[in-house]
Formats: C-alpha cells, sequence, structure tokens
C-alpha cells in the first residue's frame, strides 16, 4: 500500500507538473499574440497621426492660398512617410485617408465625397499607387536590411566558430602527436600532463558544441525542457564537480531540499554563467543559492572588470562578444545567451548587476514543487 501511494504521489505530481507546463507555454503564446495586437494598434494609431498632421498643414496653408497641386503633393507625402515607417496595410491605409480627405476638403463641392469626375477618379488612384509602390519598397528594403543582418551574422558565426573550434583542436592534435612521436621519451609526469591537456581541450569543445546546438534550439524556438524533481545539494556537487576550480565556493542558504527543474539544461545555465565569471576574474567567484519567497535565486559573484550600465543586457545578446576578431577573452557570444534563453524557459529571470567590485549575475527560477 506504501508503494502504491509512492507511485501515485508521484505520477501525481507529473501530471502537475504537465498542467503546469502546457498552462505556462499557453500564457506565454497570450502573452505573445497580445503584444502582436497592441503593435497593429499602435502602428494604425502612428499612421492616423501622421496623416492628421498632414491634412492640418494642408488645411492652414490653404488659407494663404495654397494651390490643390501642393496640397496633393504634402498629403502624398504623408502617406509615403506612413507606408515606410509602418506596413503595408499602414501605406494602404494611409492612401485612402489622404484620397477621402482631398476629395472632402479640397475639392469642391467642399464638405462632401464625390468621385464621379474623371479628375476625382484619378487623383484618387494616384494616392493609392503611391501607397502602393512606397509600401512595396519599404517591404523590399526591410528584406534587404534582413538580409545583410543574416550575411554579418553568418560571417560572424564562421569567423568565430573556425577559431574557437581551431584552438582546442590544434592543442588536441599537438599533444596527441607528441604522445605518439616521445612516448618512449617522455616521463609518467609528462604524459600525465599531455593526456590532461587532451582531457581539459575536449572538454572545452564539447561545452561550445553542446551552446552552439542549444543556441540552435534557442533561436528556432525549439528547445523543450523536461522539468524533474531533483535533490539541490546533489545538484550542486554536480556543478561544482563539471566546473572543477578551486575558486568556486558554493554556498547554499536555500531551505529547500528538492528543486524543479530541467537538471541538464539548468546545470548547463549555471556552468555558463560560472565559467564566464572565471574567465574574467583572477580572484575567487561564489555561488550563492538562496529562496525568495517560492523561487529560488541562483547567484554568481565574481570580483573582475563589470559592465559599464549601458551595456548591462548586451551578455545575453546572440553572437555579443568582448572579443575584438581573433583578440581578446571573449567567446563567440553564445553562453550567456543560451543560459537567458534556458532561464526563459524554465519561467524564470536572469539579471546582471554591478557590484562595488565585479558584478553579480543573478538567476531566478519558481520552485514548482513548493506549490505542489
Amino acid at each position: 500500500m506504501r508503494t502504491l501511494a509512492i507511485l501515485g504521489g508521484q505520477a501525481g505530481f507529473t501530471k502537475i507538473l504537465r498542467v503546469s507546463k502546457t498552462s505556462a507555454w499557453y500564457a506565454v503564446e497570450v502573452e505573445s499574440n497580445f503584444s502582436e495586437a497592441m503593435n497593429q494598434i499602435k502602428l494604425a494609431a502612428y499612421t492616423i497621426l501622421i496623416m492628421t498632421v498632414a491634412i492640418c498643414i494642408c488645411v492652414a496653408l490653404s488659407k494663404w492660398f495654397l494651390p490643390l497641386g501642393g496640397i496633393l503633393l504634402i498629403l502624398q507625402l504623408g502617406c509615403a512617410i506612413a507606408a515606410l515607417t509602418t506596413s503595408r496595410a499602414g501605406g494602404v491605409a494611409a492612401g485612402v485617408i489622404g484620397a477621402l480627405s482631398f476629395n472632402y476638403l479640397f475639392t469642391a463641392p467642399l464638405f462632401t465625397f464625390q468621385i464621379d469626375k474623371v479628375e476625382d477618379t484619378i487623383n484618387f488612384v494616384v494616392f493609392m499607387l503611391v501607397a502602393l509602390l512606397t509600401s512595396e519598397l519599404a517591404v523590399y528594403v526591410r528584406k534587404q536590411q534582413r538580409a545583410l543582418e543574416v550575411a554579418n551574422t553568418q560571417t560572424t558565426i564562421l569567423r568565430s566558430v573556425s577559431h574557437d573550434l581551431r584552438t582546442p583542436l590544434s592543442a588536441i592534435i599537438g599533444s596527441v602527436e607528441t604522445l605518439l612521436t616521445y612516448q618512449n621519451k617522455l616521463n609518467d609526469s609528462e604524459r600525465q600532463a599531455l593526456q590532461q591537456g587532451v582531457h581539459s581541450e575536449a572538454k572545452r569543445l564539447y561545452v561550445y558544441i553542446e551552446n552552439l546546438l542549444q543556441a540552435t534550439k534557442i533561436e528556432h524556438n525549439a528547445l523543450t525542457i523536461n522539468l524533474s524533481k531533483t535533490s539541490l545539494v546533489t545538484f550542486l556537487q554536480k556543478l561544482e564537480a563539471r566546473v572543477n576550480s578551486s575558486r568556486l565556493v558554493i554556498k547554499n542558504l536555500s531551505s529547500h531540499q528538492n528543486v524543479t527543474l530541467s537538471e541538464s539544461l539548468f546545470e548547463q545555465a549555471l556552468y555558463n554563467v560560472i565559467d564566464n565569471a572565471l574567465k574574467f576574474s583572477e580572484r575567487t567567484v561564489t555561488l550563492r543559492v538562496s529562496n525568495i519567497g517560492d523561487n529560488i535565486q541562483f547567484q554568481v559573484f565574481d570580483e573582475g572588470v563589470g559592465f559599464s550600465d549601458a551595456k548591462l543586457d548586451a551578455p545575453f545578446a546572440l553572437f555579443k562578444s568582448t572579443r575584438q576578431r581573433d583578440s581578446g577573452k571573449g567567446g563567440i557570444g553564445l553562453g550567456l545567451s543560451v543560459c537567458k534563453g534556458i532561464v526563459d524557459a524554465h519561467n524564470g529571470t536572469i539579471t546582471v548587476s554591478n557590484e562595488k567590485v565585479g558584478c553579480c549575475v543573478t538567476l531566478v527560477i519558481p520552485n514548482q514543487s513548493v506549490a505542489v
């Protein structure tokens, strides 16, 4: 009976996790749809504002006997600006507004809609053509800009990948060749040093490829997480063993014995942050774990140079690195962007703040086992 109760409790916990995960993804989708709707509303309001300003200018200038040709040009300019700065639909809407306002306010008989004359029809068609052609031009320019950004990103990736793959591979090949060529002339300590070098460079290469794969999944919204209940102490012990640095100090101040997370992914996220801190700091790096209500907070403190206030969000951008071409300590700019994607998948938050000395990266995730 006790075994059945335990199994039933685990099944119920798994079911709750699945429901929670489904609800979280549904909330994200609703939020995305809401953001898109708000963006469309803003574009529509911006289009109306542009055309309202153009109409007001035409009305004001018409009192100084501005000819109809001048009024027509001003309204068409408004259509072009709306088409270039909003969207195809915004450009068409601006063309309709411009044509109707010109017909209603500036052509006889005034204050009536009348498009039965050839001239009125031509004016209406010209407005629509200006709006459509300008919109298509704007769409084409945006596509070319995106294509240029993609090309620049591909160039950056190829340059960085070639550098970050070549370095550990060269070290591995050099060490192995030395072992094969001089194995009879090397003493035990020298052979061990070469083998340790091969091992460390292979681990570095593995972490790099893992980050590259995770970044690809994040960019294509294909990152999936499988939440599980795990011991916090065991999780931190595995992380400490993976980092394997005497400069890492872990302080577990959390009262939670268990945490609910994707163990492999979140370990990768914390490893990326700690590895980055060790890379840019020569002193101790501290990982402090604590509670914030029902959430668990992981803070990584280092004593490096920190960030300028204007660049606190820059580390999480994909392919943003402090390295200039092939020089500097920075990598390709994958680690922290992957970390942010993993934390977001856990419905958590990640922030960077400057301390008196160095900086602090804070990861907060909900501990869903508390709610259960």
